[in-house]
């Protein structure tokens, strides 16, 4: 049995920063215009990029399906504003590396016209969970909160295991972000109905939002419209700001005292966790069958003219973005897409946004002092004492630089968050999460090998196989044949005997006559 505590316990490790919020927050949310057009890119998710049902020319409505899902671990793709496919092709996308993804560009004709036959419900009730996910999974919702994870995968769960607790992620902990707040208090009632909507789908027996302290506003609107929905079950937690509150398993430790296990999934242990944007494109999903063809964005930063928080489409430029928050300052460094603890720098902001774009942080320098030259280590110890994960940081690091990927994982590599405590307070300046980044990588990639030589491998005896048992086969037909043969023979001497011994009969019988 699971149970939420009065009181949250700490997590273990964290930082205090400042969250530098209140700038995005001075105006209430808007709607971003309607772009020129949108460049969807088909890899906005974890796991396979989504296939194209249209072609260049093609007319499309607003929420049409413009992309199926690749594999299992995929999600559908819709267009996010009526007008004409002008091309499909490899475009600039958000991305750490820079690379380009295969997109759908749509030119808007301006109507930002619904698909025919859009219907509303009144009552989420009348669905079953079967039903609920199978819109969820239409409707092509992934995690919001920057992972992308297809949340119709998580429902899964719902339907098959017993979920104890339902968390609603609002602990919106990473500066400068504040998109999530911004939701919240524009629509709180959305807000609930969609986590209402989520609990059903997933059968939980509870349901908690966890939320941080420095954020009264959301906190007011939350409980003032579980009041006023009647929703008794549902419970608010507030949380200490203290970064990376809102990691999943931070955040489950903190309202639980539960511990995911290594390696483990929340799932696991009965609880299931959603951000507040994924909570409210489901609302909009089951209550309006309205796909996720928009999220909130948050544009901010000491480079930015007029910080605020923008409804914006899916595949609107950046670059749009940024024009309608005034511009950028003159001072102006770079962009970043994400917070300055866990998000990357642009290489262009000509790239559009996808369904995980959470925030544009447009910078005047470098907001962690990321850029100052890598002093060798003092052996401090303050990264271990940071470390969320209760991980050894300067282990990892020692072996991360010798390459050392078993030892790697004996310590827990991957339970890394990437949170960057570690490098915020390092005062080497050391980038210790790039070294476990690479790193990751490089085990994946070295994982990926060994599979494909185990395949080719196994493809190589499968084939060995098949040639022995056809050369087997052969030699069975051709002793086949041989005995065959040496029947017919014989078959053939008797018959002769039988002829030659009539000859004889006959023969006799006439010199008798």
């Amino acid at each position: 049995m699971i149970t939420v505590l009065d009181k949250p316990v700490p997590f273990g490790g964290g930082i205090h920063v400042p969250p530098n919020k209140a700038m995005s927050l001075e105006h209430p949310l808007r709607k971003a215009d309607l772009p020129d057009k949108v460049i969807i890119s088909l890899r906005q998710h974890v796991g396979v990029e989504a296939e194209p049902v249209v072609q260049k020319g093609d007319k499309v409505y607003k929420g049409q399906t413009i992309a199926r899902p690749g594999a299992y671990v995929s999600a559908p793709i819709h267009a996010s504003t009526s007008g004409t496919v002008v091309d499909i092709a490899d475009y600039p996308v958000p991305s750490a590396s820079g690379h380009a993804a295969r997109c759908i560009v749509i030119e808007s004709d301006g109507k930002d016209e619904w698909f025919p036959d859009k219907k509303s419900i009144d009552d989420y009730w009348e669905l079953s969970p079967t039903e609920i996910h199978n819109r969820i999974l239409e409707s092509g919702i992934v995690g919001m909160g920057g992972a992308g994870f297809p949340s119709a995968i998580k429902l899964i769960p719902g339907l098959n295991h017993d979920i104890e607790l339902l968390i609603l992620n609002a602990a919106e902990c990473e500066p400068y972000i504040s998109c999530d707040e911004a939701l919240i208090c524009a629509a709180p009632e959305k807000v609930i109905n969609g986590l209402d909507i989520l609990r059903h789908a997933v059968q939980a027996h509870d349901c908690v939002i966890g939320i941080e302290e420095n954020m009264p506003a959301a906190i007011e609107a939350l409980n003032k419209a579980i009041d006023e929905l009647g929703e008794t079950s549902i419970e608010v937690r507030v949380l200490p700001a203290i970064y990376p509150a809102g990691g999943e398993r931070q955040l489950i430790k903190s309202v639980t005292g539960i511990e995911v296990p290594s390696k483990g999934l929340p799932v696991d242990i009965g609880i299931v966790c959603y951000n507040v944007g994924t909570v409210m494109a489901a609302h909009n999903a089951v209550m309006h069958n309205e796909p996720l063809i928009s999220r909130v964005v948050t544009v901010t930063g000491e480079g930015i003219n007029q910080p605020c928080n923008l409804e914006a489409l899916i595949g609107t430029p950046i670059s749009d973005l940024i024009k309608q928050c005034g511009g950028l300052t003159d001072n102006y460094d770079y962009s970043i897409v994400g917070g300055p603890m866990m998000g990357f720098a642009l290489h262009s902001i000509e790239v559009p946004v996808i369904k995980t774009t959470n925030c544009i942080l447009n910078t005047i320098n470098d907001p962690l002092q990321r850029s100052q030259q890598e002093l060798p280590c003092i052996r401090c110890d303050e990264c271990a004492v940071a470390c969320p994960a209760s991980l050894m940081p300067q282990q990892l690091l020692f072996h991360a630089r010798n390459k050392n990927y078993n030892r790697l994982e004996d310590y827990k590599l991957f339970d890394c968050i990437e949170c960057g405590c570690c490098s915020y307070v390092c005062p080497s300046h050391i980038p210790l999460v790039q070294y476990y980044q690479n790193s990751k990588s490089e085990i994946w990639e070295q994982k990926r090998k060994q599979r494909d030589a185990e395949q080719a491998r196994q493809r190589y005896l499968d084939r060995e196989t098949r040639s022995q048992q056809n050369e087997q086969k052969k030699e069975n037909k051709k002793s086949t044949e041989n005995i065959s043969d040496g029947e017919n023979d014989k078959i053939k001497k008797q018959a002769e005997i039988a002829e030659a011994v009539e000859r004889i009969k006959t023969k006799r019988e006439k010199s008798e006559d």
